[in-house]
């Protein structure tokens, strides 16, 4: 769904370990210091629906894949319509870790259509650019374990982390740029930069 608003959505989206969150981070401080208004959230997001998926980092095999995917647009819809679109309507730049691409990406590795979870999305608004992070998995699961220091949660199994890279890699939406994430960090913020200043002149 188009967003018709003033204000700009861009999302950051890949598999676990690839440094969006980072990236997020370093385009809000960017824009901020350029004067422009800016909003940084996430998905799941910090409601109802968002703390139930949260749970599920450790018990996913207590929920069905068709279940788990009702709670995600749940979470979504209000999300939507608490944060997302007034934000936008008041022409902020909204920044999204993680949207319905990983959606598709992550309950479309658990097995279900693609195609299916896009259009049961149609609610939410289309990203003005979706930033679609990548490195290999090898690498991914390194930084979570190594440099985070953190256990792998049911969402990143190598398995299960291999098939929502497949997943990506078959996105091909007109609002998606793919960003090689093994380079240094300066290196990709530049990336984006490159990939975020031609929307700005439009605010």
């Amino acid at each position: 769904m188009p967003a018709n608003t003033p204000g700009l959505l861009i999302v950051f989206e890949g598999t676990d370990g690839t440094g969006k969150s980072t990236q997020l981070k370093l385009l809000a401080t960017a824009l901020e210091k350029q004067g422009f208004p800016v909003v940084s959230t996430c998905e799941p997001s910090n409601g109802k629906y968002g703390k139930q998926i949260r749970a599920l980092f450790t018990k996913r095999n207590t929920i069905k894949p068709e279940d788990e995917l009702e709670l995600f647009l749940a979470d979504r819809k209000d999300h939507v319509d608490d944060l997302i679109i007034p934000e936008l309507k008041n022409g902020k730049i909204v920044l999204c870790d993680r949207y319905y691409l990983s959606t598709i990406a992550y309950q479309g590795a658990a097995g279900l259509d693609p195609t299916d979870i896009l259009t049961r999305n149609n609610f939410a608004p289309t990203p003005d650019l979706a930033i679609l992070f990548h490195v290999p998995l090898e690498i991914g699961i390194k930084r979570i374990t190594e440099s985070r220091r953190e256990a792998l949660n049911d969402f990143e199994s190598k398995e299960y982390l291999q098939k929502v890279s497949i997943q990506f890699e078959r996105l091909q939406l007109p609002c998606i740029q793919r960003v090689d994430a093994t380079k240094d960090i300066n290196s990709v913020h530049q990336n984006v930069l490159a990939l975020v200043t031609p929307l700005l002149r439009s605010l």
